[in-house]
């Protein structure tokens, strides 16, 4: 494979492996929560508390699930071998973590050992999965080409589990005899179905992709734990990338954390959320298509930073104008005109979110370059590894927000059987702290992300990665033809 163009087969076949993982995460990552505090019974408290603890672990497990993959030089290819290995371990967790027959004994203990389990397995596909990119090409526009079109994907397959979970689960937890529904059982089946669409789409891309070696030295390359944390910490860059991206990401997971219980107590019925999150999908999509464009114009100018602070601007300043919207301008209008202009402000206002999910991608791949830079040993799987990390640790983050939130405000756990909610009888403390969840912190931790890429974030400037690649070239050169002389 060339170094610079890459083959639409590797492309369109490593993007496509995308759709089953992300639907797979979207599932744990959005509805666990809700499955466990509304059919299992489980406290929101626990379960923030869960996810905070879980994380503190993968703090430790990611990088050294990088190191293992960067460590591993097999025929077979070590992005190829974990994707497949981390996808099966991975499916098995989550078909068990949504098993309500054998959680029913000691439901705490039981979601606790097999949340962990489910993020040291996803860890083990996701690394590898991201970390290709930077093994891809060196060609800056080919990157983005391979990113755009993968995250574009891995979106349509979040996108499908957000929208039809809610009704999807009602339909297959249905007992025909009596006409109740069993949530609990629609949640195991659904996802069964989810993790058979992960095998089959991570199959497509494992058997497509084409590895390289960046030099000869790569494939005799070892490190040792110590030396990993050491790469991570001392990568200066990165460590401010991943700052960013935490609060990038616990903004995002507030805001969708918080959705469900959002429109089931605060506009009272839970099925809206399917509708917001195509409205979201559609305005992702649009951000993530418009992305070459947006790069095109952008980079040229100010190099990724003038695109980083237009993908958050958008959404600081939707989150506010929706929560403004719904409550203080048309608060006195029509259930549907509030909640079609709510939709309508979303759909133009968050496309910002779709930028940065093809940016954090391409700045991990700017950190492995610049860690090569600094070290001369190239890490693409350790720092990806802080990817994984990222996402599940903001996740955790906002989590242990909500619960202990609504926890305080009165939330007791499936307070309403029925899924339309009589409105009279919400707490008013729920309502507000669902709006606060949902509109308030997220643009707070945005805008402390944002500000901290501009002054803190080096690497985003104009021509500075250019400048860092055209060194590396170099160095490759220069090593390769050592190596050959030697032999």
């Amino acid at each position: 494979m060339s170094a610079q163009k890459v083959p639409a087969k590797i492309k369109w076949g490593y993007s496509f492996g995308g759709i089953g993982k992300d639907m797979c995460y979207a599932l744990v990552s959005n509805y666990l929560m809700y499955y466990c505090t509304e059919n299992l019974g489980i406290s929101a408290l626990f379960m923030g508390v869960l996810f905070f603890f879980a994380r503190l672990w993968d703090a430790i497990n990611d990088p050294i699930m990088g190191t293992f993959v960067d460590n591993t030089h097999i025929k077979f290819g070590r992005y190829r071998f974990w994707m497949l290995i981390g996808t099966i371990s991975n499916v098995i967790a989550v078909i068990l973590l949504f098993n309500p027959y054998l959680a029913s004994h000691a439901p705490r203990v039981y979601i606790a050992v097999f949340y962990v389990i489910w993020g040291m397995t996803y860890t083990m596909v996701d690394v590898p999965y991201w970390a290709f990119n930077s093994n891809v090409s060196d060609d800056r526009k080919e990157r983005e080409s391979v990113s755009t079109l993968a995250r574009l994907l891995t979106s349509l397959g979040s996108l499908s589990t957000q929208v039809l979970t809610v009704s999807v689960v009602a339909k297959l937890g249905l007992d025909v005899a009596t006409g109740s529904v069993h949530k609990e059982k629609g949640f195991f089946i659904w996802a069964i179905i989810v993790s058979c669409a992960f095998v089959f789409t991570m199959l497509i891309a494992i058997s497509v992709i084409k590895e390289r070696n960046v030099s000869t030295l790569q494939a005799k390359q070892k490190i040792s734990f110590k030396e990993a944390f050491r790469v991570l910490t001392k990568n200066d860059q990165l460590m401010i990338a991943v700052v960013v991206f935490i609060f990038i990401n616990i903004a995002q997971n507030l805001a969708l954390g918080a959705a469900l219980y959002y429109f089931k107590y605060v506009w009272g019925d839970d099925k809206l959320y399917s509708t917001f999150a195509i409205v979201l999908g559609a305005s992702v999509g649009i951000g993530l298509l418009s992305f070459p464009l947006l790069s095109k114009l952008l980079y040229k100018r100010s190099g990724r930073l003038g695109h980083f602070i237009f993908a958050l601007s958008s959404p600081i300043i939707g989150f506010l104008l929706m929560f403004l919207s719904n409550n203080v301008i048309l608060k006195n209008a029509s259930f549907h005109v509030r909640f079609y202009v709510f939709c309508g402000i979303g759909l133009v206002s968050l496309i910002g979110f779709g930028s940065v999910t093809i940016l954090l991608t391409l700045i991990m791949s700017d950190c492995v370059d610049y860690g090569e830079y600094i070290f001369g040993k190239r890490t693409e799987n350790i720092v990806f590894s802080m990817q994984t990390f990222l996402v599940k640790f903001a996740g955790a983050i906002s989590f242990v927000i909500i619960g202990v939130s609504m926890h305080l405000s009165g939330y007791k756990g499936s307070m309403f059987d029925n899924n339309a909610v009589a409105m009279e009888v919400v707490p008013d403390s729920l309502k507000t702290n669902l709006n606060v969840l949902m509109f308030i912190l997220p643009p707070a931790f945005l805008l402390l992300g944002l500000l901290l890429f501009v002054f803190k974030y080096k690497l985003a400037k104009k021509g500075k990665m250019e400048q860092i690649r055209e060194e590396l070239q170099q160095r490759r050169a220069q090593s390769e033809k050592a190596a050959a002389s030697e032999e």
